[in-house]
């Protein structure tokens, strides 16, 4: 199942993947806004190596484009 969403107001669609569970948001860092999402139903175990290895690895994730320059935006929005 996906859900469809606006890339540009009325100009191209864009498909996304509906979860197929519940999830709940790993914060990374101090900006509450940068988080990622995880299944709410994992073990316990597993949720705490994956936040674990999360937290570790923040400075790999990009919160936009214009922290990672060089790569088309096409292929950073996949």
């Amino acid at each position: 199942e996906e859900k469809l969403k606006d890339k540009e107001s009325g100009t191209e669609k864009i498909y996304r993947p509906i979860p197929d569970e519940d999830f709940e948001i790993i914060p990374l860092g101090e900006d509450p806004t940068k988080g990622i999402k995880i299944g709410a139903r994992l073990p316990d175990l597993v949720k705490r190596q994956l936040e674990a290895c999360l937290k570790e690895n923040t400075e790999l994730f990009a919160w936009s484009a214009a922290e990672i320059p060089g790569i088309d935006p096409e292929v950073a929005c996949h």
